[in-house]
């Protein structure tokens, strides 16, 4: 059986002992590493071979949605999970918008946290009951909140130039100094996002929205 590996970024080491306790006997879930702080993972994120970074949002230096912002923009085949106390609105739609694929209250029972777990590992995302009453209350208010679900990151644009500018997979890694993987995963969260299916409707829209400059002679 596939192992999901798992990192745990919390300030509180009491906390990351008990998500340890409960972790420790399932079966498909493997603990690979814990921080105290966002900024001691970023220095190692290349060294763990982590597929779920589940965090707080407050802590010393990078808070929870900045690092998820980060993983995001930098290594998009991690997925995080926020587990926070704070279940208010803003924090919530915020997590969203920078990409947490769960957010969860730390009150939870351990078993719905293992379902989300094995649900993000799957690509999907995980909102529990609290906090989905939560979301569909301000969707209902602001029919605006999907405003952002086309935007493009700003390394998801320097993916998309160096791609319409003809250049290979292996060739954009080089240049962003990232993996080839990175450039993958990057490549086919833009192309999810704008709904397109073929690397030649990817330049078709650089050209279109000025990502790239044509030449005519």
């Amino acid at each position: 059986m596939k192992k999901i590996n798992v990192v745990l970024v919390d300030d509180h080491k009491l906390f990351r002992d008990g998500l340890k306790s409960l972790l420790h006997n399932t079966e498909d879930v493997r603990i690979v590493g814990e921080y105290s702080k966002a900024d001691d993972l970023i220095m190692e994120i290349n060294q763990v071979p982590v597929d779920i970074v589940i965090t707080d949002i407050s802590m010393p230096g990078k808070n929870g949605i900045e690092l998820t912002q980060y993983l995001g923009e930098m290594h998009p085949c991690i997925r995080t999970i926020i587990l926070s106390m704070h279940n208010n609105k803003e924090f919530i739609l915020r997590a969203m918008e920078v990409g947490a694929k769960a957010y969860l209250p730390k009150d939870i029972a351990g078993n719905e946290l293992k379902n989300a777990i094995r649900e993000v590992s799957l690509g999907n995302e995980y909102f529990n009951q609290s906090i989905s009453n939560i979301i569909m209350r301000s969707l209902m208010r602001d029919n605006k909140a999907e405003k952002n679900c086309n935007e493009l990151t700003r390394r998801e644009i320097e993916v998309l130039r160096l791609v319409a500018d003809g250049l290979m997979n292996k060739e954009v890694a080089e240049q962003l100094n990232i993996s080839v993987r990175t450039v993958d995963c990057h490549k086919n969260h833009i192309m999810s996002k704008l709904k397109l299916n073929t690397t030649a409707e990817l330049v078709k829209y650089a050209i279109k929205n000025r990502i790239i400059e044509v030449e005519i002679d």
